[in-house]
């Protein structure tokens, strides 16, 4: 607003710039938070369905995002890895936030959530996390409507997105490679290693190395 209305007074539309001498209102924001696997378990504990459970399992335990999650398809899952390559967002299929393909090892509890679900899927092209009509979950409402009320019944604050902070903090504590990390997750090389979460909090990671 200062800035269009500086560009008044140049113009000779306006006399002075009334925001000046005001100071910017500080603006606090949270700082993202891997939580840890009890946390994440606690969550998954008062989800109503099984999708639901391998949903939060996908970004929590293999670091997708929200719309990376509800993209998956039955076919880029397999027994050791899961490849990303599409993300569903605002109603629309596109590309991942960095447009590239990535693969990504699935931990144990992950693995095991996957071979008791993805049997009663048919065919391979289907949506590994539907609606009830088989289409792709609307994430607003999916939140709204069971994320959120199993996290206050947990008695944990976090976002889906949020949720993929606790996959980089166990991939960390593993001793996985600075390289490694950003490979996995998705973004540029220097935003990974920030939001990780203390040692303490997470027990040691023993996923199948790709």
């Amino acid at each position: 607003m200062s800035a269009f209305l500086c560009t008044l007074v140049a113009e000779g539309k306006l006399e002075r710039n009334p925001c000046n001498g005001l100071k910017k209102l500080s603006i606090v924001t949270r700082r993202p938070r891997a939580s840890s696997p009890l946390e994440v378990e606690r969550i998954r504990l008062e989800l109503p369905t099984l999708r639901d459970v391998v949903l939060v399992g996908a970004m929590a335990y293999a670091g997708l995002r929200p719309g990376e999650a509800l993209a998956l398809s039955v076919d880029s899952i397999t027994d050791n890895v899961i490849v990303v390559d599409r993300n569903w967002t605002y109603g629309e299929l596109k590309l991942t936030k960095t447009e590239r393909r990535r693969t990504v090892e699935i931990v144990p509890g992950l693995r095991d959530d996957l071979r008791l679900y993805l049997p009663w899927k048919a065919q391979p092209d289907e949506i590994a996390c539907p609606n009830e009509g088989g289409g792709y979950l609307d994430l607003h409402n999916w939140r709204r409507r069971v994320f959120y009320p199993a996290c206050q019944r947990a008695g944990v604050r976090v976002t889906p997105y949020e949720l993929r902070h606790t996959y980089c903090s166990l991939l960390a504590h593993a001793g996985r490679s600075p390289v490694y990390l950003p490979a996995a997750m998705g973004p540029a090389l220097t935003e990974t290693p920030r939001r990780t979460s203390p040692l303490h909090a997470h027990p040691p990671l023993s996923p199948t190395e790709p």
